[in-house]
């Protein structure tokens, strides 16, 4: 049942309110009586990566834009650290990000930025309603449905997700060098806040703050902190331009870590069949677009 047309106080979707209020709570509470060691400090940044990495070259690039095509062992490892991110299933993901790249900037847009930062930034996740995913909304979802990986991936989320955001980090911490709470405090509570803002500020900061080299039709943003910040997802004018390109900043010194990660796999095998397009082409584009306009 679709609840848009009700005040923001009776769409709050409860668990997902309680886990992005709740989970910086619970860091902030605890962190005084629970030493940041060193080695922990090293695996909470490591861990940060891995999960960060499947969701940018895993979730995005490879399962939502179809960017390229990769190996069995690499899907399966993007699917399960993806979920230890905790922002839901593969194709819950991918649903609501291609809604958001045909329905830019309408209300059809789940974290549509005309709403506000706010909403674009996190009010979308608190007020989430999981039943307009791909009904009605012309989204194509089939080539997910026949991929082996997402079916898998979607019928042990929630075990996998716990077990991959909380267990394995402590586990990891706990028996190589006895930091069992730091490893589920820091690596584990920590780490998820921290990935879930990363992604967050792609939605929200991407659509604010920045310029617009390659099109104005919309109001995604290129800003070069922002893909510091993000594993290079900074660059989001042009990825709104060519959403299938395996790069979102696509001159060679554009800051961004993943479509270097995806070309350092590629180079041995793991990967294939990436999708470039040339900026002379997205200049082109802009400037059709503008003469239109």
């Amino acid at each position: 049942m679709d609840t848009s047309h009700k005040p923001w106080w009776k769409r709050v979707h409860l668990r997902y309110t309680v886990a992005n209020i709740g989970l910086p709570l619970f860091v902030l509470y605890h962190a005084p009586n629970i030493a940041f060691q060193e080695k922990t400090r090293i695996w909470t940044f490591v861990y940060v990566l891995a999960t960060g990495f499947s969701v940018t070259a895993g979730y995005h690039r490879l399962w939502s834009h179809q960017s390229y095509k990769a190996c069995l062992p690499l899907r399966m490892f993007f699917a399960a650290v993806g979920a230890g991110a905790l922002q839901l299933p593969i194709r819950m993901w991918a649903a609501d990000h291609r809604a958001h790249h045909r329905f830019t900037d309408t209300d059809r847009d789940p974290y549509n930025s005309k709403k506000g930062l706010w909403h674009s930034h996190i009010g979308w996740v608190l007020t989430y309603d999981s039943t307009r995913l791909g009904k009605g909304e012309g989204i194509d979802m089939s080539d997910l449905d026949r991929d082996a990986v997402v079916v898998w991936q979607r019928r042990i989320y929630y075990p996998l997700a716990g077990f991959m955001a909380f267990v394995f980090p402590a586990c990891v911490a706990g028996y190589l060098w006895g930091d069992w709470a730091g490893g589920f405090l820091y690596a584990g509570c920590l780490r998820v806040v921290i990935v879930w803002h990363m992604s967050h500020c792609i939605n929200s900061l991407a659509h604010w703050a920045g310029h617009q080299p390659y099109s104005a039709r919309n109001t995604s943003r290129n800003h070069a902190l922002l893909a510091v910040l993000t594993l290079g997802e900074g660059y989001h004018n042009y990825h709104h331009a060519f959403p299938r390109d395996y790069r979102n900043g696509p001159q060679w010194f554009d800051f961004d870590p993943t479509k270097w990660w995806i070309y350092l796999l590629e180079v041995v095998g793991l990967v294939w069949d990436l999708k470039r397009f040339r900026v002379g082409a997205a200049q082109a584009k802009k400037n059709s677009s503008s003469l239109q306009g």
